[in-house]
């Protein structure tokens, strides 16, 4: 089928490429075929692999993603491969997934579906005793029609675009915490966080992409140094994150003036 995603797996063991059909190749750096993976899926939508774990996942007409382990030996041989295993599936909605993303360190996960709902997930579980992800939060996406969805890299805020808008929000409770209105003036395509967490990106239709500061992430930033706070017994470290908590309220207020 013709080809739709290429992605190199972050421990560099495997080469990924997917094709709109239901095909999953997995390859060595050096262009070796190590698996031949069928998603199920009638037609891939979203594949991508796993920011950590040597994890591959995958939605399209189903109403669940799935996520495959690539498993490799420990010996130091050149082609160490030894299977792909199911792992595990995001489950729970009643139609297909528009759009998925992990955190940084892949502990937990976001999918927004074609039923309107979005869906945020801790993975961190123990999948090969086949204990299932755990719900954490669950929400509402604010308009009709295709979206995408892009978790920080701690895993604290979710954003959400559909058509021109842009959505924040509290990735524990599914509050709304920000909203970026008209930010492009043709459909969003895609967004994503920076590595650092402080930045989105959005690109369009419109043949733009923009930058915009994470504001929601900085007020939970601000949150767990507090609770931080509350709990610190070195000296220097309670300093630290006052100054922390202080210098971000301060950039927080700054910016409600604009």
């Amino acid at each position: 089928g013709d080809l739709k995603d290429v992605a190199i797996s972050p421990t560099g063991r495997f080469i990924m490429v997917s094709t709109v059909n239901t095909n999953v190749y997995i390859y060595t750096l050096k262009g070796e075929l190590l698996h031949v993976l069928d998603t199920a899926q009638m037609n891939n939508g979203q594949v991508s692999i796993t920011p950590c774990n040597d994890m591959i996942a995958a939605s399209g007409f189903t109403p669940e993603v799935h996520i495959w382990a690539v498993q490799f030996g420990k010996s130091a041989t050149s082609n160490p491969f030894q299977q792909v295993q199911e792992a595990m599936d995001l489950s729970g909605h009643k139609s297909g997934v528009y759009s998925f993303s992990f955190s940084g360190d892949t502990r937990r996960a976001v999918t927004v579906s074609k039923d309107g709902t979005w869906r945020v997930f801790n993975i961190d579980v123990s999948w090969h005793l086949k204990e299932d992800p755990k719900l954490i939060c669950c929400g509402t996406i604010a308009e009709e029609g295709p979206a995408c969805v892009a978790m920080s890299q701690n895993g604290r805020v979710v954003a959400i675009a559909t058509d021109v808008n842009i959505n924040v929000y509290n990735a524990d409770t599914a509050e709304l915490m920000d909203t970026l209105e008209g930010v492009h003036s043709d459909s969003i395509l895609g967004i994503s966080f920076s590595d650092t967490g402080k930045y989105l990106y959005s690109s369009g239709q419109d043949k733009s992409v923009r930058v915009w500061l994470n504001r929601a992430g900085i007020v939970r930033d601000v949150e767990s140094w507090r609770e931080s706070l509350k709990v610190a017994t070195n000296t220097s470290h309670k300093e630290r994150l006052k100054q922390q908590i202080a210098d971000a309220t301060a950039h927080l207020n700054e910016l409600s003036q604009k």
